[in-house]
């Protein structure tokens, strides 16, 4: 049981950050199937509701947020929560010695969109395009290399978006980052 525990404590450690401790539910979908890529969103739709259903996790408003009885366990690089392991896990069980003291007045921080939008995982998005042609022309690798080593980084470092890894490449490569970000920037 502690070791199911341990997982959940992991997999929410890597979906709830210090900046945005509350999160719509498609926000926890989305990473969990798309920036993690741990699931598919279906699966992800199902784990979300029996961590609810079982107290793991707790809606504030129309937020939600891990248990605060729950202590959270920093996972280890290259970690996967299992499904099934997951979804055979009865309800949360407050650890006892533990007290919590509910906050007043809690102020929900929500997460701020980007410069680019929910299209940014799209190699044909118009500004990934022009973000890869600059990597690879001033980098003088190919595009379909920009491309293999975006997607190698980005399954390598998990929870990043495939331009972090774009922009990590061309950094790697060398390449004068203002300019990047002016792609980026650009509308």
């Amino acid at each position: 049981m502690e070791e199911l525990s341990n997982e959940i404590s992991k997999l929410l450690f890597s979906t709830f950050t210090d900046g945005f401790p509350f999160l719509n539910k498609d926000e926890i979908i989305r990473i969990w199937s798309l920036d993690f890529q741990w699931f598919n969103p279906d699966d992800s739709m199902l784990l979300f509701s029996h961590l609810l259903d079982n107290k793991w996790i707790i809606k504030s408003n129309n937020y939600f947020s891990y248990n605060p009885s729950l202590i959270l366990i920093q996972p280890p690089l290259s970690w996967n929560p299992n499904l099934n392991d997951i979804l055979n896990i009865s309800e949360f069980n407050k650890p006892s010695g533990i007290k919590v003291i509910p906050l007043e007045n809690e102020e929900i921080i929500t997460s701020e969109s980007t410069h680019l939008g929910k299209d940014d995982v799209n190699y044909n998005n118009e500004k990934m395009i022009k973000l890869l042609n600059y990597v690879s022309k001033k980098s003088e690798l190919s595009k379909r290399e920009v491309i293999r080593r975006s997607e190698r980084k980005k399954m390598a470092l998990g929870p990043i978006s495939l331009w972090m890894a774009v922009c990590l490449l061309a950094r790697e490569q060398g390449l004068d980052m203002n300019k990047i970000i002016d792609i980026i920037d650009n509308n």
